[in-house]
């Protein structure tokens, strides 16, 4: 009986005990955390593409034949290098064309102004002239003179015929009075037709001065045309003499060359594209950032630049600009956003880096020195979106709430609820509730 008893009793202790152990044991194993002080930033993450804020293009500046271009994408220039070349010979000629013709026009002009032989024509013209107006002059004394002699002779014709009536002369005296004056009439119409001849002569001697005077006049209006002609040459000729520098095409500042757009001789047109080049240290970060996040973002704040692009681990910036106008965009998930462009400035380029390459920025635009921190993993939201943690109480959980100051993808500054002698789960799930007995894992905080 006592044996019977016995066994009764152990089992009975062994069933307390086991109960007791059964209560004793945790509902589960979580692994905590303690809050630090540190510093927290706030940043925008985003992916960012390399750009020059400008480039060079090289340009066909006159139309005509493309000598083969040598340089290759990623070669150097200076400014002032020369990087395509035209041929010349064509613009060479015509170089001389218009240099013959200004020396045709400056030879026109200097035989236009030249008015010696005009003068010369002139001075003799009008000493014709003033011989014949002399002419004239005695022409008409002399046409006086025998106007004179012929009224003698017809007086004397009378005065004999009134004697021979008297017969106290001879017919033969009045015959030879008469043969006289018939004479003396004869040499006055002869010297009035002279006269009338010279007068003719001098009034066409008149002529030649005015013609010379005239032709000299004209020669005038010739000379205006032939300077506005030579003004008109002289230009043609400085195109032509810039055409011909320019066909030696230099490089307009120190770069590298970002792309060759033609490479074989051929003809092309005047503003045909031939060469891009860039200045590599111009070179800019242009992030694509949600603008309710670029609000927060003003130029100076830091930015830290990572990717595959960069091997030699990140890079170091700060905001240049941000952009004022934004736009839309479809995201990866088919979600309409609107973003903003946002210029970054590095610090220092590494050689590997080129235009157009693809590489991620974090932008910290805020931060808070000895802040309480969590771990993001750590936080969750209530039923009515509040933040809050699980703190784990002498191996029970519990919810506590908290308000939270920065915040970024790694941490959250804590500005009320937990201190930093507080344990609270890590990474709390669903199956994690409150005043569950857990065992407790302890790890570095975040």
């Amino acid at each position: 009986m006592k044996k019977a008893w016995f066994w009764i009793l152990s089992i009975v202790v062994i069933v307390v005990v086991l109960v007791v152990w059964s209560a004793m044991q945790p509902d589960a194993i979580v692994e905590v955390i303690q809050p630090h002080t540190q510093t927290v930033r706030a940043y925008v993450e985003e992916r960012a593409v390399t750009e020059l804020p400008h480039d060079y293009l090289v340009a066909m500046p006159i139309g005509g034949w493309l000598e083969p271009i040598a340089l290759r994408e990623g070669d150097s220039v200076s400014a002032g290098d020369v990087v395509a070349s035209l041929d010349k010979d064509d613009l060479a000629d015509r170089v001389r064309q218009a240099e013959q013709r200004v020396e045709e026009l400056q030879t026109n002009i200097a035989e236009t102004r030249d008015h010696r032989l005009e003068n010369n024509m002139l001075v003799e013209t009008r000493a014709t002239v003033k011989s014949f107006d002399e002419t004239v002059m005695a022409a008409e004394k002399k046409l006086e003179a025998s106007l004179a002699v012929t009224e003698f002779a017809k007086s004397e014709v009378e005065r004999i015929r009134k004697i021979v009536q008297a017969s106290a002369a001879a017919e033969r005296e009045l015959r030879a009075a008469e043969t006289a004056s018939r004479k003396a009439y004869a040499e006055y119409q002869s010297d009035r037709l002279e006269l009338a001849a010279l007068k003719t002569l001098a009034a066409v001697s008149y002529i030649g001065p005015k013609f010379i005077t005239d032709y000299i006049d004209r020669k005038s209006f010739k000379l205006e045309a032939f300077e506005k002609q030579l003004v008109q040459a002289r230009a043609e000729l400085e195109i032509e003499k810039r055409n011909l520098a320019r066909a030696q095409i230099k490089s307009p500042c120190d770069g590298v060359i970002l792309k060759r757009h033609q490479t074989r001789r051929q003809y092309l047109s005047a503003g045909t594209p031939l060469l891009t080049i860039g200045r590599l240290e111009e070179m800019e970060i242009i992030a694509e950032v949600l603008t309710e996040r670029a609000t927060r973002i003003r130029p100076g704040n830091p930015v830290e630049i990572f990717g595959e692009a960069i091997a030699e681990g990140p890079l170091t910036g700060k905001i240049l600009r941000i952009y004022p106008a934004g736009f839309k965009k479809i995201s990866s998930l088919g979600v309409e956003q609107q973003r903003v462009n946002v210029a970054i400035k590095l610090d220092q380029r590494p050689a590997e880096l080129g235009v157009a390459f693809r590489v991620h920025v974090r932008i910290y635009y805020d931060e808070v020195a000895d802040a309480i921190t969590l771990p993001r993993t750590a936080l969750f939201r209530g039923d009515r979106g509040q933040w809050q943690v699980m703190a784990v109480r002498d191996g029970i959980t519990a919810l506590q709430p908290v308000e939270i100051g920065l915040m970024n993808d790694d941490l959250a500054q804590i500005t009320q609820g937990v201190i930093t002698s507080d344990v609270v789960v890590a990474r709390p799930s669903q199956e994690i509730v409150p005043d569950m007995r857990v065992q407790t894992l302890s790890r570095q905080g975040e």
